[in-house]
């Protein structure tokens, strides 16, 4: 009986020490998940995995752009042509597959799943990524054509990104507008809440806000004297940062407006201070400085803009093909 006894007691040992051998040292180690668990923490989110994929494509084309020599290297286009081809796939996923990719990946359910893919997609594909390095771009490289081809990168993202399904689409109207389009598999048609709709507004009016600011500085920065030391390359660059101020003060101006409507006083100083300041540089340079006739040229246009912007006349004019009188106090 006493044999018997030893024999259990031997065996609950045996079965303790092999419990222990199991045990990891690490007090904060995992314990080990079944099969069916472990592949569902291995596998990988696909809307990360579709925006390093987004990533990589954008760091491919500009690497390719840095790498350009900055002069033709065909017969049949120019620098300017070669340089916007270049940066095209940058355009296609700065205004349109970033948003595709946060309908079509979004995780969770309904419209807080679209809009957290959104802002994601935004932070990590355009405001980390696209416009700081056109920004640089603009203010830094020696290559004039290249700073050209970023002030005209504004330019166009600006245009795509107005069209449907992107950032700041203004074709659609309601839940479905912008990046939670009914392009995705949420549904267009579903009812979104009052505070969410407030929220996309918001956004919008926020990524608006930054591709301003970023146009209008790279505009700045193509517009400061003793960038180049060559008069040409100096006063080509300068021209085409008149004309890109020329093409940003409109939009910048209403979107200040905005602001002020919406007693949003920081939002609005944020984009006004740059704006005055490229105003400030353009006027310099037309009453200030000796100018080539191209730089005159650029700066006569802008100060028409300026003029027509702050005018009452257009407002007149536009009453007056409505039917409407008119009268100013």
């Amino acid at each position: 009986m006493s044999f018997s006894r030893g024999e259990a007691l031997d065996d609950s040992l045996a079965a303790l020490q092999q419990q222990d051998e199991n045990l990891s040292d690490d007090d904060n180690a995992q314990p080990d998940l079944d099969g069916e668990e472990a592949i569902a923490v291995d596998q990988e989110d696909p809307l990360l995995l579709a925006i390093d994929d987004l990533e990589g494509r954008v760091v491919s084309a500009l690497d390719e752009v840095k790498l350009h020599p900055g002069v033709r290297t065909s017969a049949e286009t120019n620098v300017h042509e070669e340089l916007g081809t270049l940066l095209r796939p940058v355009l296609e996923v700065a205004a349109h597959t970033g948003p595709s990719i946060a309908r079509t990946y979004y995780r969770g359910v309904g419209s807080d799943g679209v809009d957290s893919a959104a802002d994601d997609v935004y932070e990590r594909t355009v405001s980390d990524l696209v416009l700081p390095v056109l920004l640089e771009m603009a203010q830094s490289d020696m290559i004039p054509a290249k700073r050209a081809s970023s002030l005209e990168f504004f330019r166009h993202l600006w245009q795509e990104w107005h069209k449907a399904g992107s950032w700041l689409d203004s074709t659609t109207s309601g839940s479905g507008t912008g990046p939670h389009g009914a392009g995705g598999s949420s549904g267009g048609g579903t009812t979104v809440p009052r505070h969410l709709l407030k929220r996309r507004k918001d956004k919008r009016l926020a990524r608006e806000g930054e591709l301003l600011r970023y146009w209008v500085q790279a505009s700045i920065a193509c517009t400061l004297p003793g960038v180049f030391t060559s008069e040409n390359a100096e006063s080509a660059t300068a021209s085409r940062g008149i004309i890109a101020a020329s093409a940003s003060l409109r939009p910048s101006l209403k979107h200040i407006v905005q602001r002020i409507k919406d007693a949003d006083d920081r939002g609005a100083n944020r984009l006004y201070a740059p704006v005055m300041k490229m105003v400030e540089g353009v006027l310099k340079k037309l009453f200030l400085s000796q100018q080539g006739e191209a730089v005159l040229s650029a700066c006569i246009k802008f100060l028409e803009i300026v003029i027509l912007c702050c005018s009452r006349k257009p407002q007149e004019a536009a009453a007056r093909r409505r039917g409407q009188n008119v009268s100013f106090h």
